[in-house]
């Protein structure tokens, strides 16, 4: 005992004074008391707030903290520092309520604390978040109000402040706190998901196959931004295709008009139906209808035979409430192709796909239709499609089958074949098709998707990892579908995984 007191004796003590703010922030006394031993490593290695706590706790129980000359001349500093010491049992504890998501214990060690050190403005934030998390957004805004000087330009903050503000869905306020944390760390990503929520930000890939290129952009000025993006260099009709396809599917139809006419551009006499009939498309979903159908109609005009524009004059026709006129251009349109899904649904199926009786009214007119077609697979798609509605599963399986056999070439519809037989827990024959195919890396992506399910549904864990991490290392993938895999693969890494559909697309 004697020895471990002449070693606290020997201990040599530097007090190095906080700024009050900090100090405040951080829940600190204003100074600190540090073994000279530590001084000159503080600079490299920083201020710790639980190895501040040690020292001051050691301060505090060795000679000078017990001396009640020292304590009287430095009454205040010695009451900052007893305090500072108190505070820890009880912030240990508030931390565990935090990570056990018991938010009423941990805001009554957090009332604790201020109790003990009123100037203690982490403590009352957190007390804040708690309050928040309880359902008191009155009492967290004021808590926060309070802190405000202390914490203002700090972008957790002001998050937290903004996501209270979303929850009283007072969003004016919201979005200026995070603007506020924008200012103060402008690729702060809580903020920038926030706005993203609040309608204000557009998250954006430059490229669709690189994760590096996401981006940020005022939600009313995507369009203005993209177009001047894309004329910065020469592009070609793949460039404007893709940009086109991916800006669709996320219904950003402003877009996809303006790179559907790019591309109809660069396409030139050449021209592009993806292009022509996605630009008519987009003008629907903005609800320009009376553009869409004379644009609809010259591009027919010029392409008689082409059953994808016949098809967008019938829609367009229909939008207008032309209906007699709309259906006789889809009967074009199969006339050219029976097997335009598209114009198989507006012919024969009802307006509800998912509406099992009505499915089946229709079916007797689409088996006559698919039977005078025979050689269409995709007649036979469609046909499949309303089997699986009504509950014929096998049948749909088999007709989709045959599909695939009258077009080997179409991969979007063996995938949805194989991603049919998976939803059966038919794993094997999947494994045996894929191996029929042979190498399958430069396949679809739903396919290999499939495949990689298929052997997870096997519990062959390593195969199905390999495939999900080729999947993800793909960079010809958007990258979403490549997130998707990887964290797939995390799961598969974890223990059971949650078996993910790939979709599939008309």
């Amino acid at each position: 005992m004697s020895e471990k007191r002449g070693q606290e004796q020997a201990i040599e003590w530097v007090m190095i004074g906080m700024d009050p703010k900090l100090a405040r922030k951080q829940g600190m006394p204003t100074q600190i008391p540090i073994p000279k031993s530590e001084f000159e490593n503080l600079a490299d290695k920083g201020l710790n707030v639980d190895q501040a706590r040690a020292w001051t706790k050691a301060f505090m129980a060795g000679e000078i903290g017990q001396n009640a000359q020292w304590r009287k001349k430095n009454n205040q500093l010695a009451a900052q520092l007893d305090g500072f010491v108190d505070k820890g049992p009880v912030w240990e504890r508030a931390q565990k309520a935090f990570q056990e998501r018991d938010f009423e214990k941990a805001l009554q060690q957090l009332k604790r604390i201020k109790s003990l050190d009123s100037d203690d403005h982490m403590a009352i934030f957190n007390m804040g978040s708690a309050q928040a998390n309880t359902g008191d957004f009155a009492g967290a805004l004021k808590s926060f109000k309070t802190v405000r000087p202390t914490f203002e330009g700090d972008p957790e903050f002001h998050v937290t402040v903004g996501q209270v503000h979303m929850a009283l869905k007072d969003n004016d306020s919201a979005i200026n706190e995070m603007v506020l944390a924008l200012e103060a760390k402008p690729d702060h990503q809580p903020a920038l998901d926030a706005l993203e929520r609040l309608g204000v930000l557009t998250a954006i890939y430059e490229n669709p196959r690189d994760a590096g290129s996401l981006l940020y952009v005022r939600a009313d000025s995507v369009k203005d931004y993209l177009t001047g993006l894309w004329a910065a260099e020469p592009r070609d009709l793949g460039y404007y295709l893709e940009q086109l396809a991916y800006h669709e599917r996320e219904n950003r139809f402003e877009v996809a008009l303006a790179a559907a006419e790019q591309a109809i551009a660069v396409a030139g006499d050449a021209g592009s139906v993806r292009a022509e009939t996605a630009k008519i498309t987009a003008l629907r979903a903005l609800g320009r209808n009376e553009e869409a159908l004379a644009a609809a109609e010259v591009y027919a005009s010029k392409n008689p035979t082409c059953a994808p524009a016949l098809v967008e004059l019938a829609r367009s026709l229909g939008a207008v409430g032309r209906v007699d006129e709309g259906r006789a251009a889809v009967d074009k349109a199969l006339a050219i192709d029976p097997g335009d899904q598209i114009a198989l649904l507006a012919r024969f199926w009802p307006a509800k796909t998912d509406d099992i009786a009505a499915v089946q009214a229709c079916l007797p007119a689409l088996q006559e239709f698919v039977e005078t077609h025979d050689q269409s697979a995709g007649a036979w798609r469609s046909l499949a499609r309303a089997y699986l509605v009504v509950g014929r599963t096998e049948e749909g399986i088999n007709l989709l089958a045959k599909a695939v056999e009258l077009a080997p070439n179409d991969e979007d519809l063996r995938a949805e074949h194989w991603t049919e037989l998976r939803k059966q827990l038919r794993y094997q024959e999947i494994i045996d098709l894929a191996e029929k195919l042979g190498n399958m890396k430069d396949r679809d992506w739903q396919l290999r998707w499939n495949e990689a399910e298929a052997y997870f549904g096997l519990q062959k864990t390593m195969e199905a990892r390999a495939l999900f991490t080729a999947i993800n290392s793909d960079e010809r993938l958007h990258v979403d579908i490549r997130k998707k895999a990887k964290r797939t693969v995390r799961q598969l890494d974890m223990g059971p995984a949650v078996q993910m559909n790939p979709g599939q697309n008309v």
